[in-house]
Order: C-alpha cells, then sequence, then structure tokens
C-alpha cells in the first residue's frame, strides 16, 4: 500500500466575516485558512477531512470498474523520477511538473484517446458559481463569499478532439444555460482550455503549491470541480425534455453524477519531503460538488511512485473506456435536440437592410449594399454558435 506517513486533514476554524481576514495570505489565497469558508464551501464545493476509507474508494473503485489495490509494478521512469526529487529537494514549481510529465505520459502510453496540457487556463464559463452565503453588509456579523478563482492547473488531461467526428464537435457549439439559467457557450465547457481546441472534456489535474498540502487540495477541489460541473451541464441540456415531463428523479440523478481525478502536490523542501494526494472530486446529480483524497504518496519513496504510476494508468483506461463514451452518450442525447443549420441566417430580420441599399467605399464608388451585407453576415456566421437552442 502507499505511505500512510502524511494523511490530510481539512483545517476546522471557525466561520468568520471577511473583514476580519487580516493575513496577508491573499496573495496566495489557496494557503488562506478561510478558503475553504468564504470559497469552496459558499460555491457548494467540500473537501472532506482525511482520506477515503477503503470500504467507500471501494464502492467508487468497482463501480468505475477499477482495481481497488495499489498494484505494485516497477517500472524505470518511477526510479528516474524519485532519482530527480531526492537529488533536488529545491525546485519550482514548473521543474517540479516537468519532472512529473514522463511519468504521467507513461501512463499514458497505453490510452490511445488523451490528450495532455501544461499550465492550461480555463474559461470562466466551465467554472462552477454557487449561490452565495449571504450578502455584503455593514453589519458586524455578515459573511461575505468570494468568486472561485479561474483553474490552471499545473498539468491538464482529457480527451483529444480526434476523438469526435466533425459533426459531433459542431454539436459542443452551442449555447446552453449555466446552473444559474444564465446563456453559455457550450464550446467553452468542452473545449475549457483558453487557446486550445485539441483538449476536450478534461477529467485530471495536477495542482502544485509551496504553501501546503492543503493549498495544493483548495487548488484541486476547484480544477476538479470545474471538470465536473461541464460534464453535468452537458447531461442537464441532454436531458431537458426528460427533466421538463418527469422531474429530476432518480434516473436523471445517475445520468448526472460526475467523477473526475487530481494529483495535489506539496512541493516541500523541508525535511517533509514532496507529498501528493490523489483526489477523487465527485457530483452526485446535484450542483454540489465532493473531493476527497483517496491515497497519499511521498514522491521521494520509489516505492510509493510505482504505486502512484500503476494508479494513474487505471484511470486512464477507466477514462477512455468509460468517461468517453459516457461523453458521447449524452452527445447522441443532445444531436436529437437540436437542430444543426449551416445555412441559417445569423442577421435577423429586424436587421436594418433599407440603411444599406448603397455604400461609398475608401475610393469613393458606390457599391452594391449586398456586398457590405455578405461580408456582416459571414462574419457574425464565423463568430456564431453551430445552434443556439435546444428543440424541447
Amino acid at each position: 500500500m502507499a505511505s500512510q506517513a502524511s494523511t490530510p486533514s481539512s483545517i476546522s476554524t471557525p466561520y468568520l466575516p471577511i473583514k476580519d481576514i487580516t493575513s496577508p495570505e491573499h496573495v496566495h489565497p489557496f494557503a488562506s485558512l478561510y478558503y475553504r469558508q468564504h470559497t469552496l464551501v459558499p460555491n457548494r464545493i467540500t473537501v472532506e477531512e482525511g482520506q477515503l476509507c477503503d470500504e467507500r474508494w471501494s464502492r467508487h473503485a468497482f463501480s468505475m470498474g477499477m482495481p481497488f489495490s495499489d498494484i505494485y509494478r516497477p517500472h524505470p521512469e518511477a526510479r528516474k523520477f524519485v532519482q530527480k526529487m531526492q537529488k533536488k529537494p529545491r525546485m519550482s514549481n514548473k521543474h517540479l511538473a516537468d519532472s512529473l510529465l514522463p511519468l504521467i505520459q507513461t501512463a499514458m502510453k497505453s490510452s490511445k484517446k488523451l490528450h495532455l496540457e501544461t499550465d492550461a487556463t480555463f474559461h470562466p464559463d466551465a467554472v462552477p458559481k454557487g449561490s452565495p452565503v449571504g450578502r455584503i453588509s455593514n453589519s458586524q456579523t455578515a459573511p461575505w463569499s468570494m468568486p472561485l478563482p479561474i483553474p490552471k492547473p499545473n498539468i491538464t488531461v482529457g480527451f483529444s478532439s480526434k476523438n469526435f467526428t466533425s459533426h459531433e464537435l459542431e454539436l459542443q457549439d452551442g449555447i446552453i444555460s449555466d446552473a444559474q439559467g444564465e446563456p453559455c457557450n457550450l464550446a467553452n465547457i468542452s473545449q475549457p482550455v483558453r487557446g486550445s481546441n485539441v483538449l476536450c472534456w478534461p477529467f485530471f489535474n495536477v495542482e502544485i503549491q509551496h504553501d501546503s498540502l492543503d493549498a495544493a487540495q483548495n487548488a484541486a477541489a476547484g480544477s476538479g470541480s470545474t471538470c465536473n460541473n461541464g460534464l453535468a451541464l452537458l447531461a442537464e441540456a441532454a436531458d431537458e425534455p426528460l427533466i421538463q415531463s418527469r422531474g429530476r428523479n432518480l434516473f436523471w440523478q445517475s445520468r448526472r453524477a460526475v467523477c473526475s481525478f487530481s494529483l495535489s502536490i506539496h512541493n516541500n523542501s523541508g525535511e517533509g519531503g514532496k507529498l501528493a494526494t490523489l483526489n477523487l472530486h465527485s457530483s452526485e446529480g446535484g450542483l454540489s460538488h465532493t473531493a476527497a483524497a483517496i491515497r497519499t504518496y511521498d514522491l521521494c519513496n520509489e516505492r510509493d511512485v510505482e504505486y502512484l504510476l500503476s494508479r494513474l494508468g487505471s484511470i486512464f483506461v477507466w477514462a477512455e473506456n468509460c468517461h468517453l463514451p459516457q461523453i458521447l452518450t449524452l452527445l447522441q442525447t443532445l444531436d436529437a435536440l437540436v437542430l444543426l443549420d449551416s445555412g441559417r441566417e445569423y442577421v435577423s430580420d429586424s436587421f436594418p437592410h433599407d440603411t444599406m441599399d448603397t455604400f461609398t467605399n475608401p475610393s469613393g464608388n458606390v457599391s452594391p449594399a449586398r456586398s457590405k451585407l455578405g461580408v456582416i453576415k459571414s462574419v457574425l456566421a464565423d463568430i456564431s454558435p453551430k445552434w443556439l437552442r435546444a428543440q424541447a
């Protein structure tokens, strides 16, 4: 089994108004003693104390078709990684992430459908936005919630866009409602990494923090919940007619239940070494999210790293054989609800066509309005989503 030398624990402190927080920890918010109370909890994200007991983890592992126990499987990459950690105990977060990349890529070798990004900033549309716990007030005791920071994991693993047909990619480019009923573009949720249209539906993140293991877990709680929130919104859009006719029953909740994983790493240069927790992030059919540690690994211990490598391999096999088919099933359901029309007019009938009968180009010549209007339509067609609403 993995090292049990350190078990992560949730900091339990009395809830205080945000005006009483005078610590300079706002520079590194994940390390704040109040981050969970003022940021995660109001956004309906719970970080469980300790780690999952064997019974609970075995139920989760069984439901996902994963082995429950860690499997010892020696690998040269594990040895190389541990030697780096032992040789250079003090390193930057980027250096640690770069050192971890070969290990993760080794675990991904048997899974050809995955894609990896580093330092990827997520799009705000995918971030959970929970109900605030209170309102800003002059009261001495009024609580105040903070918005969830935009996730930027050190490493993100999801599915390659090559797994989806052009039609399925078009389905992932449309306007749906978020948890607050506000419009958002599904393309920003299915491909949440800014500047990349290759990585789709991320399910595994690595968060590295210098401050503490709790800080790394706090960061992972946000990025993991963002991954789950995107898939939950897709399920909501796909099942909208079913929800309207039957309500949110147990069947709907089971379809919307989502899981993802993360690795939280404390980049400690002291005597404690570098510890990591493998976390399970789950959303059981509602708007709430839960993060719980599965195991704790000593990254300077070769046997622990071999256990971790084996576990990462089982996660990637699950993603390819179970998680991806779940996404494709939801897209098939959505396909029956929307009408993709590549020739749709993007300019409304209320557009002032009469004022564009003619226009003067820079050379002074008068040209037909059709040219200018055609350009506008072409531009709007390029930037507009492929569909605007589900047809119930």
